[in-house]
């Protein structure tokens, strides 16, 4: 559990540098009602990424990792894209 609380970090933080880093708007929302973790990331009203992992406390360690991975790296590839853009621009 250790590596998805890590992960789950990371996202948190990409989230926040999207929210102030850029012109992209980030929401995470972790529902313990719900048992559901959400994270969606827009361009104006765009939506440009989403993902809803239901039964989040009840996902095998292994599969949860996989997707908060897979949420991370999403995440990396847009900051990695907007630092591009910026060095090219400048």
């Amino acid at each position: 559990m250790d590596e998805n609380l890590a992960l789950f970090n990371q996202i948190n933080s990409l989230s926040y540098w999207l929210l102030k880093e850029s012109n992209y708007k980030s929401s995470v929302t972790l529902d313990a009602t719900d048992d559901s973790y959400f994270i969606s990331i827009k361009d104006g009203l765009e939506s440009i990424y989403k993902h809803h992992i239901e039964n989040f406390s009840k996902k095998d360690d292994r599969l949860l990792n996989f997707e908060l991975a897979s949420i991370a790296n999403h995440l990396l590839h847009l900051k990695r894209t907007i630092r591009e853009k910026e060095r090219l621009a400048g």
